[in-house]
């Protein structure tokens, strides 16, 4: 099962995810390219790069076909993924996706690219962390919510305003009604960036896909809601054909 992280972040985002994950399946996490320890590549990137970095792990890896999870970026990679190489992704999940943007919406994410290639990342950071989590859980879990900004905060600037103009320019709403695989939307009922109605319309295009919008919760809800979001997806999920390693990843997870 192949998880893909959001933009700024590292293939470590999902620590409290995957130890609540019982499927039966090897999980598999990388750091996209030009974050945690994945080279930077080329600069700007394209949508096309992180698709095609994940269909090459997958090819080297020896899986025809997996899950995928994807989280903000990772989802918009993950739609691309589904949409350009169909037989490679069994089923889909959709964590607070961008998909739909009105106008105001897509202006805000260009202002904030704008912001993002101006502020070194570090200090970027500080005030994303209130749009990531609601208050109860920056004040009850203070050390999470440092160790996710962390990870943020030592991405090279130039790599993340790179991947964070391909979240700020793609859209695929109108391509997506050609996704043929099981799909699931989640989001929070407070995510600023990746909002319900983003999801619901989404979720009005793809064919069959279900939604759950989480009360109460903003954008970091695999990090925050790991128990809850574990369950949604193994109850999403059919069981795999065939039993390979259980529960955790193997220590040492593949990077691209």
């Amino acid at each position: 099962m192949l998880f893909l992280h959001g933009v700024g972040s590292s293939a470590s985002t999902w620590d409290e995810l995957f130890p609540r994950l019982h499927l039966g399946r090897r999980l598999i996490a990388a750091d996209l390219r030009g974050h945690g320890r994945s080279g930077a590549g080329n600069l700007p990137y394209q949508l096309a790069d992180f698709v095609n970095d994940h269909v090459r792990l997958l090819d080297e890896l020896g899986l025809e076909t997996v899950p995928v999870v994807g989280f903000s970026l990772g989802a918009v990679i993950a739609q691309a993924i589904a949409l350009a190489h169909p037989t490679r992704v069994s089923s889909l999940v959709l964590l607070n996706c961008i998909g739909g943007r009105t106008g105001p919406e897509q202006a805000r994410a260009l202002e904030r690219l704008e912001v993002i290639r101006t502020t070194d990342p570090a200090i970027g950071v500080r005030q994303s962390l209130e749009r990531w989590f609601t208050p109860g859980f920056l004040q009850g879990e203070p050390a999470i919510c440092e160790r996710e900004a962390a990870i943020v905060s030592v991405t090279p600037h130039l790599p993340y305003a790179a991947a964070y103009e391909v979240l700020a320019t793609t859209d695929l709403i109108d391509e997506i009604h050609a996704i043929s695989c099981p799909t699931l939307l989640i989001t929070g009922e407070h995510d600023v960036g990746s909002t319900p109605r983003m999801s619901a319309e989404m979720q009005a295009r793809i064919p069959g896909a279900a939604l759950v919008v989480v009360p109460g919760l903003k954008h970091y809800l695999h990090v925050e809601a790991a128990a809850s979001l574990a369950m949604l997806i193994a109850d999403f999920l059919p069981a795999p054909s065939s039993s390979g390693p259980p529960g955790l990843p193997a220590p040492e997870l593949p990077r691209i």
